[in-house]
């Protein structure tokens, strides 16, 4: 904090945010590891480079010469490649513009000027019908951003209905953080596409090939129970790997550890998948990891299939901890 505060080119704003947070550290019930992503989010070079940006775009666009002019420059450009493209064997001069105004860079950013003048740069959802049939199911529709990052959310086919639902929602990830996604939602379209009938797998396609937005239309839940992290760390005695995992719901959602790895096991909710993070991880987003259950069938099957099965070896897999921390 005191690197920070003492750089003069700080934004004001940030720094006293910090200092708040510092001052409310012994407060918060959070944890060390969620106070230090948060102090280095508001320490970040690209953070305070994106706020002075934003404070300089504020205190510019005051001055009305900073308005844009017009909003169809791109619809402007075709009407002069009209006029001049006659012309362009006659003079260079006009032959120079008609090549000029058909180069895909320069096309771009005439239409990227007319999206930000016409500020058509918000996500825009589908329009709330007036009249709603109080028969229907109720419909959410939501929309989140595809990037690198993993949706966070595993589907199932539900075995007495046989629609696609939601499975789980890994913690920290982008169905957590939105807020709008929660186990049990009914999936019945992806980017228009109605899943019905379809197999998970197919829905995962429909996924991999979208771009840019994506657009679920979710029958909510009943009863639907926020998520809780739990506090409980375990210690591995053993490696574990998710893509050799044949067992695993989703071998994207796994996590790979390594004996002596400190995990922080956020939900115990699935009797045989719990969801952990590295202990001292930055990345907020968890994986799933084998329960306690699950890896003391598995040491139990395989001494079974080595006729090894006494209470001593059984045991050797786990070993308690004080303050309610347990070795895994």
């Amino acid at each position: 904090m005191t690197a920070v505060m003492a750089n003069g080119n700080w934004d004001p704003a940030l720094s006293r945010l910090l200092a708040s947070l510092e001052e409310a550290r012994q407060v918060l019930p959070s944890s060390e590891e969620e106070f230090g992503f948060l102090s280095d989010l508001l320490q970040s070079k690209e953070l305070h480079a994106l706020v002075k940006v934003h404070n300089k775009i504020i205190s510019n666009g005051k001055d009305e010469k900073f308005h844009p002019t017009l909003s169809n420059s791109m619809q402007i450009a075709l009407e002069v490649l009209d006029v001049v493209g006659p012309r362009a064997a006659l003079r260079e001069e006009c032959k120079e513009i008609f090549m000029l105004l058909q180069k895909p860079h320069i096309q771009g950013l005439l239409c990227a000027h007319d999206a930000v003048a016409q500020k058509d740069y918000f996500p825009r959802l589908p329009e709330i019908p007036l009249e709603v049939d109080e028969d229907e199911e109720t419909i959410k529709i939501v929309q989140l951003v595809k990037s690198n990052e993993p949706l966070g959310a595993t589907i199932k086919t539900d075995e007495e209905t046989g629609k696609i639902v939601i499975a789980r929602i890994m913690h920290g990830g982008a169905a957590d953080r939105s807020g709008l996604i929660h186990v049990g939602d009914e999936v019945c379209e992806v980017n228009g596409i109605n899943v019905e009938g379809k197999t998970p797998n197919d829905v995962l396609k429909i996924l991999q090939n979208s771009e840019g937005t994506i657009t679920f239309k979710l029958v909510p839940a009943d009863g639907k129970v926020g998520i809780r992290e739990s506090k409980v760390r375990v210690r591995a005695h053993f490696d574990y790997s998710s893509s050799t995992d044949p067992y695993i719901p989703c071998k994207e959602a796994g996590l790979d550890f390594i004996k002596g790895d400190v995990l922080h096991i956020v939900s115990q909710d699935d009797a045989y998948w719990w969801q952990a993070r590295r202990e001292g991880d930055r990345n907020m987003r968890a994986g799933l990891i084998p329960s306690r259950a699950l890896q003391e069938r598995r040491i139990l099957h395989e001494r079974t299939q080595q006729d090894k099965t006494s209470e001593e070896d059984y045991t050797v897999g786990f070993s308690p901890l004080p303050d309610g921390k347990c070795e895994l």
